[in-house]
């Protein structure tokens, strides 16, 4: 076997650390012999890893190690993935329970197929941002409300607007949503601050979206577009816009 001078360069860490066989060895040793710009290369790097050898370790005061593990740590705490799964399930069952009570135990229930497809549409966006609890983003956030948006606009048609159905409408969708935060809650808790924000958020997202499609069925005044508009969707908004102050970071305090 015969090396190059390119392999001796590539293989003189490996020949300094005694990873090299037998044979490579043999050969490294051997090109040594004929080869002066190798033989030179090598020896400098010998003298040079002596040379570090020899200088004294970093000192570093008990106070500064403290310090640095105190930052290291914290950074650790703060910075667990936000998209923390284990919150996902939980939101998901809470908005599932969610849809089913208020939709079994309502006194009336539309017969209209096309109601039943808008609910279902408006259900899915909420299991769809339910799944996602603990990724909270503006983006998801706009999904959610434009499928309620589409709801009240698929559905509504010129009426009065109720105040006494509205009330209870919107009633319904923030209970709704503090039922699924709830249940987002209790798969995030004992996770990083930022993951408990934003399960909380996504899932209170979520119960208002449940809230308005289970509405899309029981609510007697569903077809009215003032109704909708002011109240079902109303209240989408109201929880949205409360999520995503919950998920704003926090300002850095202002340097003197």
């Amino acid at each position: 076997m015969r090396l190059t001078c390119a392999q001796m360069t590539d293989l003189t860490t490996e020949r300094a650390e005694g990873a090299l066989d037998a044979a490579r060895l043999t050969a490294f040793d051997e090109h040594l012999l004929t080869c002066d710009g190798c033989c030179a290369y090598v020896r400098q790097l010998d003298v040079t890893r002596q040379a570090l050898g020899r200088l004294p370790g970093p000192e570093i005061s008990p106070a500064l190690n403290d310090a640095v593990m105190a930052r290291f740590d914290a950074w650790a705490a703060e910075g667990r993935p936000v998209a923390a799964p284990r919150s996902s399930p939980w939101a998901v069952t809470g908005a599932l329970g969610a849809f089913a009570l208020l939709v079994a135990f309502a006194r009336q229930r539309s017969q209209s197929p096309q109601d039943w497809v808008i609910a279902g549409g408006i259900a899915l966006a909420a299991l769809v941002v339910a799944s996602l609890a603990g990724r909270l983003a503006v983006g998801l956030t706009l999904a959610g409300v434009a499928a309620a948006v589409a709801g009240a606009l698929a559905s509504g048609t010129a009426g009065a607007l109720d105040l006494d159905a509205g009330v209870d409408c919107l009633l319904t969708e923030l209970v709704s949503a503090a039922a699924v935060a709830g249940a987002a809650w209790l798969g995030a808790r004992g996770g990083a601050r930022s993951v408990v924000r934003s399960s909380l958020a996504a899932g209170a997202l979520a119960g208002a979206l449940v809230g308005d499609a289970a509405l899309q069925l029981t609510c007697g005044a569903h077809g009215a577009s003032p109704h909708l508009l002011a109240f079902h969707l109303g209240g989408v908004l109201l929880v949205a816009i409360a999520s995503l102050l919950l998920v704003r970071p926090a300002r850095a305090p202002a340097r003197p």
